[in-house]
């Protein structure tokens, strides 16, 4: 049996492809695997069947596609008609565009080919670099041509089943969901399938091809309690088992009345704390209901802190008004009396690009435009606060924060906060109903004053090196590995998860 394929694109770039496939099949040789190269010969409408034709007669348990457009028609060719048993590795030497024009038409595509791929490997750190910032889901899986021991290991974990699981994972939104799934590609004898399905949607926009995927799957999980739960609760056959994760917001929400829980196999709340609220408000089966926390791949954010990281205040996502940003505003104010090095970083998604927000909401709409006023008519705060736009290098963007704000008014758990504690960013919660179950009492305060105070005190000493070892022992906790059983019994098991 070979292991591995390598099929070698179309490009202006021949060469260069043809000198990567090259080093990829000596270096994969000298690790004793078998390797078979061969050139693509149809074109490039034909790519994915001329792949799974070639993976049918070499019976490699591994596909290795070279070049940017091959890797992309390969993907897309996997989207509609689902994965196979083997390791997908996509290698894209040959990216179009430059740094300027942010690969261009490129950005979508890529975004598609690191959904479906187990693993893209890039040429060299500037070009890994920029995919982790613009492309979502890139951070983590994402390596470089010359070092394959992400590559060996995901080969040393692939084997043949006569039976694969399939999982089917639907959602507007996979952020929170990116460790589980990359977890579940890598589970030997697992086939995975994204669907997006929009959260404003309450019937598939594409009912032949969600019913397809329906058929496929042996597990349906809804990542949200979205719409697209409510409307597999009714419609998924029996003998398939439905899991959903619901976040937060949903069970608020007014679709969620119809979700037909006796469907539901399992429901994960991301707390117990908000476990208990949600089978006292919906009377939901309490055996049905478990927890497995949000979680963060620990190594990717061990990384070394900037010099003046002390002095920089983050807060990662600050639209809906419920996070308070004005209150991080009043904070900064107080803190730049004391030291003009104190900065406010405020990333995330502007409010105006929230429809909900900026076209329904006219009072919250309005508190953002005093807030921006207020900003942009202060010299000082002009000069101290900093708007970034979200991206997918989260890991990276942490090495300059020092402080992580978590100040909503609610928030079931605040991945944010966890990801923030995990690069060593010392955490201060805002009081609010739960978070000492999370997040234990030590960082949380009753006013931004004592925010501000605290923050002053500790920034300028060596008690912020000491509470950011703290914060990012504490944030061992969160580490997807803590909950990777609970994720495998959910969603690959039949009994109830335990709570983690």
């Amino acid at each position: 049996m070979t292991d591995v394929l390598i099929l070698v694109g179309k490009s202006k770039n021949t060469l260069g492809l043809t000198a990567t496939a090259t080093a990829l099949q000596r270096s994969l040789q000298k690790q004793g695997f078998s390797v078979v190269s061969e050139p693509q010969r149809g074109n490039m409408q034909e790519a994915a069947a001329e792949t799974r034709a070639a993976l049918l007669h070499t019976g490699a348990r591994a596909l290795f596609t070279v070049g940017y457009s091959l890797s992309t028609q390969v993907a897309k060719g996997w989207l509609t008609k689902g994965t196979t048993q083997q390791v997908l590795v996509a290698v894209t030497p040959d990216v179009p565009g430059n740094a300027d024009s942010v690969y261009g038409s490129a950005l979508q595509n890529l975004e598609m080919v690191v959904r479906v791929c187990d693993l893209l490997l890039v040429a060299d750190e500037l070009s890994r670099s920029l995919v982790e910032y613009k492309v979502a889901g890139a951070a983590g899986s994402t390596g470089l041509v010359d070092d394959l021991r992400s590559c060996i290991r995901l080969l040393n974990q692939q084997v043949q089943s006569v039976e694969p699981r399939k999982i089917l994972v639907s959602g507007h939104d996979f952020r929170f969901a990116a460790e589980v799934v990359r977890m579940l590609q890598s589970t030997p004898g697992v086939q995975v399938r994204l669907q997006k399905w929009d959260l404003d949607t309450t019937t598939p926009a594409n009912t032949a091809a969600v019913k397809a995927d329906m058929a496929w799957a042996d597990t349906v999980f809804c990542e949200w309690a979205g719409r697209q739960a409510v409307w597999y609760s009714q419609h998924l056959p029996t003998g398939k088992r439905l899991v959903v994760r619901l976040h937060g917001f949903e069970s608020d929400a007014t679709w969620i009345g119809e979700l037909d829980f006796s469907r539901v196999n399992q429901l994960i709340a991301v707390s117990n704390f908000y476990r208990k609220q949600l089978v006292k408000r919906h009377g939901w089966d309490e055996g049905k209901v478990s927890v497995i926390g949000n979680s963060v791949t620990l190594d990717a954010f061990t990384r070394p802190k900037d010099d003046e990281a002390r002095f920089h205040l983050g807060m990662l996502g600050y639209t809906p008004l419920l996070k308070r940003p004005q209150v991080a505003v009043e904070i900064l104010r107080y803190l730049v009396q004391q030291d003009d090095r104190f900065v406010l970083h405020l990333r995330g998604r502007a409010p105006w690009n929230f429809s909900w927000v900026w076209n329904r909401k006219v009072q919250e709409a309005d508190a953002y435009r005093t807030l921006f006023e207020m900003i942009g008519a202060d010299p000082v705060l002009r000069q101290h606060v900093v708007f970034e736009q979200p991206g997918a290098n989260v890991e990276s963007w942490f090495t300059k924060i020092g402080w992580v704000l978590s100040l909503s008014h609610r928030e079931t758990f605040h991945l944010a906060a966890a990801e923030g504690m995990a690069s060593g960013a010392v955490p201060v919660f805002l009081r609010r109903k739960g978070v000492t179950s999370i997040f234990s009492n030590r960082w949380v305060f009753d006013s931004p004053d004592e925010i501000a105070r605290y923050i002053a005190m500790t920034a300028p000493h060596e008690l912020w090196n000491h509470e950011s070892g703290v914060a990012r022992a504490y944030a061992s906790r969160f580490d997807f590995a803590t909950v990777t059983d609970a994720w495998v019994q959910a969603l690959l098991g039949e009994g109830n998860v335990r709570n983690v």
